[in-house]
């Protein structure tokens, strides 16, 4: 349940940042299309990057607990 829990904090946390970001910077975007079109793809692979390393985090210390003890 512990697992269960952290898996779906992190899945939240990627989802609400990113439609965050979005939602703000589409209305830059109009001003500085080129800028933040390339921005949109660094925040993209930004946070699938640690949306990523979160979920190997998380397994990782799912099977640490699960092993050990």
């Amino acid at each position: 349940m512990f697992f269960l829990f952290i898996f779906s904090l992190c899945l939240f946390v990627h989802f609400f940042f990113l439609l965050l970001f979005h939602y703000i910077f589409a209305l830059f975007r109009s001003f500085f299309f080129s800028f933040f079109l390339i921005y949109d793809f660094f925040l993209f692979s930004f946070t699938l990057f640690f949306f990523f390393f979160f979920l190997s985090f998380c397994f990782f210390f799912f099977f640490f607990f699960y092993f050990v003890f």
